[in-house]
């Protein structure tokens, strides 16, 4: 009785983590890459529109004192790194969380010279797509402090889908053999059972399909989760939920996976 209400609380811990609609958007890899590359072409627009008798000065922030015209050029060179190691196999979040980061800096500045200062425009135009870009990778900008940064690629979340379909073929085999075992599920429902865990696999499938084809999948994500919620409810109240907790598990990693690339607070 013990492991069965361990597995209920397990459930029902993956449920609360897991809602089935997303806050914001996921956009693919090729998107975000073009997000980066818009960064670079909005700060080269602010940085031109700059008075360069300004770049010349130097601004004592929140952080310490720096040279206007050096914060620049790093802050570009932090965009340029971020932009050359991002890449279908990379994320290169820990790159991109560094572009927040410095960007706070030039952001701090352009507010004490306040909205009449020649690039305050440009710089806004910036700073709204860095926000498009933050939230793609589960964070804002302005950044809050020790915010991290994470984004899984396309192929990430194709191999977490690949994993589920693989688990819920073992599930629905293990599942099968317990009820049957046991005995105190009627046929009917065991094989409604059994139905409900290949669904899952199904699911996951044609999630992955949809992603490998850079197609809309906020739908398909939210079918999978509510499915496997179903499952795992059913099983958590079955009479072999002992025997099946660790198959039920292994669910679990993969579906946090899909769960933080769809953005899902």
């Amino acid at each position: 009785m013990k492991t069965i209400t361990r597995l209920a609380l397990v459930l029902v811990a993956l449920v609360v983590a897991m809602p089935a609609s997303a806050q914001t958007t996921r956009l693919y890899d090729k998107e975000v890459k073009s997000l980066v590359e818009q960064s670079k072409k909005t700060f080269d627009r602010f940085w031109d529109a700059l008075d360069n008798s300004l770049k010349n000065t130097t601004f004592k922030g929140p952080s310490g004192e720096f040279v206007v015209k050096k914060i620049g050029e790093d802050y570009k060179n932090t965009i340029d790194v971020a932009d050359k190691r991002i890449a279908e196999t990379y994320s290169a979040s820990d790159e991109v969380g560094k572009i927040f980061v410095e960007a706070v800096r030039i952001d701090n500045y352009v507010a004490q010279q306040g909205a009449a200062m020649k690039g305050a425009s440009e710089w806004q135009a910036h700073a709204n797509v860095l926000k498009q870009l933050a939230a793609q990778f589960g964070g804002t900008f302005p950044p809050t402090q020790g915010q991290p940064y994470r984004r899984y690629t396309d192929k990430e979340v194709i191999a977490a889908t690949a994993a589920i379909e693989q688990s819920s073929k073992q599930l629905a085999s293990a599942v099968e053999n317990a009820l049957k075992k046991d005995k105190a599920t009627p046929e009917p429902a065991r094989k409604a059972m059994v139905a409900d865990v290949k669904r899952v696999g199904e699911n996951a499938k044609m999630l992955g399909s949809v992603v490998k084809d850079g197609k809309p999948a906020s739908a398909h994500v939210t079918t999978l989760v509510d499915q496997v919620k179903k499952v795992q409810g059913a099983i958590a109240a079955s009479s072999a939920a002992n025997t099946l907790m660790s198959q039920v598990g292994s669910l679990n990693a993969p579906l946090a996976t899909i769960n933080a690339a769809f953005l899902q607070k």
